[in-house]
């Protein structure tokens, strides 16, 4: 199954910037926008993971994320990987609680690529994917709306939690599924 570790994020917060897609669709409808109840801040990416091998994979996650601790994450504003000339995905920036959502995931990170698992060829970078750039579009008018509205805030929470997470892909979207929510 495909799989990857989240932090999944309340309804209140998934409301607040699930207002500012739609504002967002206005100025760009040819953006494959995440849906609602997908929101979520992803610490590490696993892929097709043999199903016999997901119970040894929670227990890794759980050994690595035990007494961890609460983390207190904020969202405010917009950015564009990679850059404003070629963008190709939109973002709620992660204002508190970057440094140690970056922790947790180079710690997963290390642990997991140990076991075998593929190793990310990027930097950790904290962020809230919520639109996906499939084709051209206009690039100034993202810039100007992600300078507009640079101070957007979506509020926080106390992330107490991090979820392995099954993803079903179906002709309408990703459908993701909670294996299991491990406590930090």
């Amino acid at each position: 199954m495909r799989t990857f570790v989240s932090i999944e994020i309340p309804d209140n917060i998934k409301n607040s910037i699930e207002k500012a897609i739609g504002e967002l669709k206005l100025v760009l409808p040819h953006i494959k926008w995440v849906d609602k109840k997908n929101l979520h801040i992803t610490l590490k990416f696993l892929g097709w993971v043999e199903d016999g091998k997901i119970s040894g994979l929670t227990d890794s996650v759980t050994d690595i994320v035990k007494g961890f601790g609460t983390i207190k994450v904020g969202f405010a504003g917009f950015g564009m990987f990679p850059d404003e000339k070629h963008p190709r995905v939109i973002w709620v920036g992660i204002t508190e609680g970057s440094d140690k959502l970056k922790e947790l995931a180079d710690k997963i990170e290390d642990k997991l690529s140990t076991e075998g698992y593929r190793e990310e060829e990027r930097e950790f970078s904290t962020h809230l994917t919520i639109g996906r750039i499939k084709e051209k579009i206009d690039a100034e008018a993202l810039t100007g709306f992600i300078k507009k509205n640079e101070n957007a805030g979506f509020g926080g929470f106390i992330a107490k939690n991090v979820s392995m997470m099954k993803s079903t892909l179906k002709r309408s979207g990703p459908v993701y599924e909670e294996v299991k929510q491990i406590q930090l």
